[in-house]
């Protein structure tokens, strides 16, 4: 080819000595924009190259000077640092101009409005094609702009109109009026691994919750009937039924109060009378905290920043029932933070950009340091139950870049199975984790306990788990189904209507008591599954670190857990998935007996409840009768890392001694457990720490537990650490249990262990061997439960 332009030539050698000609054009504006690699294309058309295999392609409309350094950063680009610079080269011939990088090769044709991406060395096209969409990925790679991925239909404006601005450090204080500037942005992999790293670079990393945030959030739903004395008796009632709770949602109270019980409109900006006696807000929060809740307030209100409708130009309304001047707004936000409120609930449905400045305010309120607790809408539904269950399209309204600001609900839901089985599908898969978003939560409905039990069950093994409650103003339910559905149980209730007559407990509950002793229940299988999720937070929480960094899913459709299994490609089991690397669950969606599960190849796979193990590679009719029981299934040679039972979470109280659940296999296995503060963002900058496990079965039947060195350093990290280890799948006693070489006392019964400092049990019964250490310091340890004598 023959370039037409005078061209400038730069030779880059690279370390492994690949050689690359860069060819810029003589009036190159690089200069000027030192954020991207930068190629032009006529007068119109900038390529940024931010990697070898990711660029953005823009087209832009403006006049004189097409390209600003203002409109660098469109609000769907999360990094606002300089890209290190690409190698390419860009040559030009009558009708066609080439870009090519050590990854891709991007061919622009004379029309400047197209583009194709071929492999480095031209002998494949990988984009455009027409292989099966996968969330916003298909063959190997994603295109998507400011609206949506692969041309889905979606409600905002698909040209970059908001962009951040460095002196504010927001990305709506810059606004561009008109459909000027047309950004697409291509991302190749083609492994997913490679492709959830490079959005996670770009757009913008899903960012740490606070660690209580890992916990479980229930919503406090009393209507307009609503008080402060009913709000603690909820509170009370939680912690006396045992459930584990964090975090309280208050709705009808800042924004929502109702004088005169009477819903005259949603989001004003007091707080409700009826929650301000007799305790003041301050000291009603300072009680739940010492119950050890954190709070958050739902609003249905936004500041009224410039150009904010422009937020949602398609939906008159934009939902948002109150604006106000910002200024005015954000001092009662640093009100309501002040006196002890923990975090914001924006229910100002499709507004992502405004989340983003509620989300930007609340944080320097905060300052840089502390971590913010914020909810928005993501609005993900399958049947809209406000429209008489009218078919709604999914993904049409929410913004890549929301991910920013974690984390998202899916909206408003129907009471129905079908419902179920499309949120565990859209928050695991399609709708969540393969839009890169993990952070994700459903309102939980059901129209039985069963299905109460179920969707709960389903919750409890979500990144995000978060029970709501409707509400009997607007919903399109009569008052004994409601009645039933927020109970749990309707065979305890024979009338809806016929409620005690007790004030404070008029409103439809919860937690509320089981009358029939041993009696199978929504609230036995919350509280056992929650407990369980409780347990499991330091195996949640070293799930969450990774996904930070890479962008890898914490809960992963089976594709993308196990790609090279021919049996979970094509998304063929779209209702189970990996909830971090260990386990695999399969929620029961259907009322159904028996269920159809594939536990994939190349491990073992043991029944989490019952250890039956099972080969992989094959699909089990798996028996579902039991409603207070989730298939959950854990993969061959895992290490889990768990705590001690608790039904809060607290950040200044290190997992002490932290158990170990593990299932040896042939195959030796690690884990890495991350931990920090909890609370902070100074994880951010490398302050955590990092401690190896490793398992294996030695030739010689032993099976061997390394500890290894803990690295890194932040606030509250324990000296030593204790440790108990239990080895599960041993049929046999072990002939010796040693520690650095040294033997260890078998103490028999699990209550001399317990008593003891250090030693050993074999649990005949559970067939495990059960190991405490204590005292361990932050150099390697090695426990080896030597095989039984013959």
């Amino acid at each position: 080819m023959t370039d037409r332009r005078k061209l400038q030539v730069y030779r880059l050698t690279i370390p492994w000595t690949v050689t690359f000609f860069i060819l810029f054009p003589a009036l190159s504006r690089a200069a000027d924009q030192p954020y991207a690699t930068k190629v032009y294309i006529g007068q119109n058309v900038e390529v940024s190259l931010y990697s070898p295999t990711m660029f953005r392609f823009r087209i832009s409309s403006l006049k004189p000077n097409p390209f600003p350094a203002e409109y660098e950063i469109p609000f769907v680009v999360g990094k606002v640092t300089p890209w290190p610079e690409v190698a390419y080269q860009h040559l030009t011939e009558k009708n066609l101009d080439t870009i090519e990088t050590s990854g891709i090769r991007i061919l622009v044709p004379s029309d400047r409005k197209t583009f194709s991406v071929w492999t480095a060395d031209g002998s494949k096209r990988i984009f455009p094609s027409d292989g099966p969409i996968r969330g916003m990925f298909r063959d190997g790679y994603t295109l998507f702009d400011s609206a949506s991925a692969l041309g889905e239909r979606n409600l905002n404006s698909r040209y970059s109109h908001w962009f951040y601005d460095a002196k504010t450090g927001r990305y709506v204080d810059t606004y561009l009026v008109g459909d000027l500037i047309l950004d697409q942005f291509f991302i190749y992999g083609p492994g997913y691994d490679r492709l959830f790293q490079q959005l996670n670079d770009l757009v913008g990393p899903e960012l740490l919750l606070p660690k209580k945030a890992y916990g479980f959030f229930q919503t406090e739903e009393s209507d307009c009937k609503g008080t402060q004395t009913k709000l603690m008796n909820i509170a009370r009632k939680i912690r006396d039924h045992d459930i584990p709770v964090d975090t309280l949602i208050l709705d009808l109270q800042w924004g929502d109060g109702c004088p005169g019980e009477v819903q005259k409109y949603w989001g004003g900006l007091d707080w409700a009378p009826a929650y301000s006696t007799p305790l003041s807000p301050r000291d009603m929060l300072a009680q739940l905290h010492a119950m050890h809740f954190d709070v958050m307030i739902i609003h249905h209100n936004a500041p009224n920043f410039p150009h904010r409708i422009e937020d949602t130009p398609n939906r008159p309304g934009n939902w948002t029932q109150q604006t106000y001047e910002e200024g005015f707004w954000r001092g009662k936000i640093r009100e309501e933070l002040s006196i002890g409120v923990d975090g914001l609930w924006q229910d100002t449905r499709q507004n992502d950009v405004t989340d983003s400045v509620i989300w930007k305010g609340v944080q320097d309120y905060y300052g840089p340091t502390r971590r913010v607790l914020f909810m928005g809408n993501r609005d993900v539904t399958n049947l809209n139950p406000w429209s008489r269950n009218v078919d709604h399209t999914v993904g049409m309204e929410s913004l890549l870049a929301s991910r920013r600001y974690p984390f998202r609900w899916t909206g408003d839901i129907s009471t129905t199975w079908n419902e179920l089985r499309f949120q565990i599908d859209a928050i695991t898969n399609s709708q969540g984790s393969m839009k890169g978003v993990s952070y994700f939560t459903a309102d939980a409905f059901g129209k039985n306990w069963q299905h109460q039990a179920r969707w709960n069950q389903f919750l409890a093994f979500s990144p995000v788990a978060r029970s709501h409650t409707m509400k009997p103003w607007d919903a399109h339910l009569d008052v004994e189904t409601l009645g039933k559905i927020m109970r749990f149980n309707p065979e305890q209730i024979a009338d809806a209507q016929q409620l005690s007559s007790d004030p404070d407990q008029q409103t439809v509950e919860a937690w509320v008591d089981q009358n029939a002793p041993g009696a199978k229940t929504a609230e036995n299988s919350i509280r056992k599954h929650l407990k369980l999720r409780y347990r499991l937070l330091p195996y949640i929480y070293s799930a969450a670190y990774p996904h930070y960094l890479t962008g890898m899913p914490i809960a992963r459709p089976m594709d993308l857990a196990f790609p090279a299994d021919t049996d979970c490609q094509q998304d063929r089991w779209p209702y189970q998935y990996m909830f971090g690397d260990s386990f695999l669950a399969a929620p029961v969606y259907a009322d159904v007996h028996s269920m159809e599960i594939y536990l994939p190849k190349g491990t073992e796979w043991i029944d989490y409840w019952n250890h039956q193990v099972y080969a992989g590679g094959q699909v089990i009719d798996y028996d579902t009768s039991d409603a207070e029981k989730l298939p959950l299934f854990v993969r061959g040679g895992s290490i889990i890392p768990m705590r001690a039972e608790a039904n809060w979470i607290d950040p200044k109280v290190a997992d002490n001694p932290l158990f170990l659940d593990i299932y040896p296999s042939n195959q030796a296995a690690s884990f890495t457990l991350y931990e920090d503060d909890g609370e902070t963002t100074e994880y951010q900058a490398g302050r955590f720490g990092r401690t190896v496990f490793e398992v294996r079965r030695e030739h010689n039947g032993n099976v061997a537990l390394t500890m290894g060195e803990s690295h890194g350093d932040y606030t509250g990290k324990a000296a030593n650490r204790s440790l108990e280890i239990t080895v599960n799948l041993v049929d046999k006693a072990p002939a010796s249990v040693t520690k650095d070489g040294l033997a260890l006392v078998n103490l028999h019964t699990s209550e001399a262990l317990r008593a003891g400092s250090e030693g050993w049990r074999f649990d005949e019964q559970g067939h495990a061997v059960v190991v405490k250490a204590t005292q361990l310091s932050a150099s390697t340890t090695k426990i080896v439960i030597a095989a039984p004598d013959r």
